[in-house]
């Protein structure tokens, strides 16, 4: 192994915007601009900060694959210009990458070099804390690199070295945590498919297993301690033991909060999606092979996208329902509960009734008690729209009988992300996607509120008492945590710092809200 390690800082001029300009916009037709005058931008990545900001991520396809990081304010405001560049390999292939969070809120990112695996943090300004290279010089294939901020401030980071998986874990200041990387080898491919936080400090993973290429694709699971120990036997548990994944396929999964996750994913043979959750322990909960989100037969049911509500336990699944040439698509959801029943009856509830045209890159997440899925919708090439509904308990859609539509106008949309972490007291969840509409493809953002409405920053972020008025009790919240306090909620600027700024926007927020 080969690992580099550099701390530098990177050039950041903070952009100059007015507060009209900062705002987000209420016309789903002029929406935030992330990547400013960069150009052919593709597969973007988002992660929510526990202040209320977004970390945004993407390929720059101007002059190779360049990997370029912003981050927008609770208001909209995109802070980097230009956004910083992570990594300019001018490579003319691309593989996926991934982007998190920090528990101080500090972006993370890990991508697939030419001959290496890439790893860095950024802080809030825009500066490279520290950098990494892993398996440089070990000439074997690297893929699928991964990334996760853990509960206890470090990242740990895996990827594909030819057929196992290999870990490591960097502390906040950028040093190597483990003597040596962790192999995860379950015979055949185990390539590591996602990465996310317990509890106790610790990672679990997921991985994207099969003996041979053509073979049967399955999903595991194994939990890492903070030493790095597997915790669930000496290889992966099986969160399905009969189907296969799609081929190319690497789902994401939930963290339960309590050491397990919630996953979701469709087999092949039919094409079904389904629903697992493992425990701490490492036991799937819902049966060998988990649950089917429907018990219609008749239509085809893929790409699942799964929200947990942490207030209930119950599970949210939104999934893509299409004919059975695929030919029309529509949206489908269900809520399961802690035991894997269904709540909205054996099919589940129609979202949006299957016609001409496609669904894609469907993704899912809470916005306080609503489950929310936002999508891409294509009736006919070039006339694409991003979309999004919200379902509460009883499966009711609260958006209107019609999805809102949060991306619309001229040119090809593609590459949708959303920022699961919801802003703490603000109420919005956010949509990143790049689009051509100026015959460019850049990216753009936007909001949208828990009532289905866009626009209007969150009201009274310095409401921090939570008492429906910013004063006295509010100032003393920020001369108590005066001082470095990165991701805290009395960090109102996002910097990582509580002080002049963060008390200034609680002056200019005075009295009731």
């Amino acid at each position: 192994m080969l690992t580099i390690q550099r701390i530098f800082p990177t050039a950041v001029i903070l952009a100059a915007c007015t507060a009209a300009a900062a705002q987000w916009s209420d016309d789903p037709q002029v929406n935030t601009l992330v990547s400013g005058g960069e150009t052919g931008c593709v597969v973007t990545h988002a992660a929510g900060t526990p202040d209320g900001h977004v970390w945004v991520a993407w390929y720059d396809s101007g002059s190779g694959y360049d990997i370029r990081l912003q981050r927008l304010d609770h208001q909209g405001e995109a802070l980097f210009d230009p956004p910083v560049l992570i990594s300019d390999q001018e490579l003319s292939w691309v593989q996926d990458f991934d982007l998190a969070c920090d528990a101080a809120g500090r972006a993370v990112v890990a991508w697939a070099g030419s001959s290496y695996i890439g790893a860095l943090l950024v802080n809030h300004a825009g500066d490279v804390v520290w950098s990494h290279e892993f398996a440089g010089g070990s000439g074997a294939f690297l893929g699928s690199a991964q990334v996760c901020g853990t509960s206890d401030g470090d990242v740990v980071v895996g990827w594909l070295q030819d057929e196992p998986s290999y870990f490591q874990r960097v502390t906040p200041s950028g040093g190597i945590a483990w003597l040596s990387e962790r192999v995860i080898d379950a015979g055949g491919t185990t390539a590591v498919s996602d990465l996310q936080p317990t509890p106790d400090g610790g990672v679990v993973a997921s991985f994207v297993h099969y003996l041979t290429f053509t073979g049967p694709k399955r999903l595991k699971a194994q939990r890492l301690s903070v030493l790095g120990t597997p915790l669930w036997g000496s290889e992966p548990v099986d969160v399905f033991t009969s189907g296969s994944l799609q081929f190319g396929a690497y789902p994401e999964f939930i963290s339960d909060g309590s050491g397990g996750g919630v996953f979701s994913w469709y087999e092949t043979s039919p094409l079904m999606a389904r629903v697992q959750w493992v425990d701490g322990a490492g036991s799937p909960r819902w049966g060998s092979s988990g649950a089917a989100v429907t018990t219609e037969s008749a239509m085809v049911h893929v790409a699942p996208a799964a929200a947990l509500d942490d207030a209930t336990g119950d599970v949210t699944v939104y999934w893509i329902r299409q004919n059975a040439t695929q030919s029309t698509a529509g949206v489908q959801a269900n809520r399961f509960d802690q035991d894997g029943t269904p709540q909205w009856g054996g099919a589940g509830t129609q979202v949006v009734a299957p016609s001409p045209g496609s669904v894609l890159d469907l993704q899912a997440g809470m916005l306080g008690d609503l489950a929310t899925g936002m999508w891409i919708s294509d009736a006919s090439l070039g006339g694409s729209r991003v979309v999004g509904a919200a379902l509460d308990p009883a499966g009711t859609m609260q958006w209107g009988a019609a999805p809102t539509v949060l991306g619309s106008g001229g040119g090809t949309r593609q590459d949708l992300s959303i920022a699961r972490a919801i802003t703490r007291a603000s109420g919005q969840g956010i949509a990143v996607w790049s689009d051509n509409r100026d015959a460019a493809s850049r990216v753009y953002a936007q909001n949208v509120n828990a009532d289905g409405t866009l626009g209007g920053g969150p009201a009274c972020l310095a409401d921090l008492s939570g008492d429906g008025q910013v004063g006295t009790d509010d100032v003393l919240a920020i001369i108590g945590m005066w001082g470095p306090c990165g991701g805290c909620p009395e960090d109102l600027s996002g910097d990582g710092i509580v002080g002049a700024d963060d008390l200034l926007e609680v002056l200019s927020q005075w009295g009731p809200c």
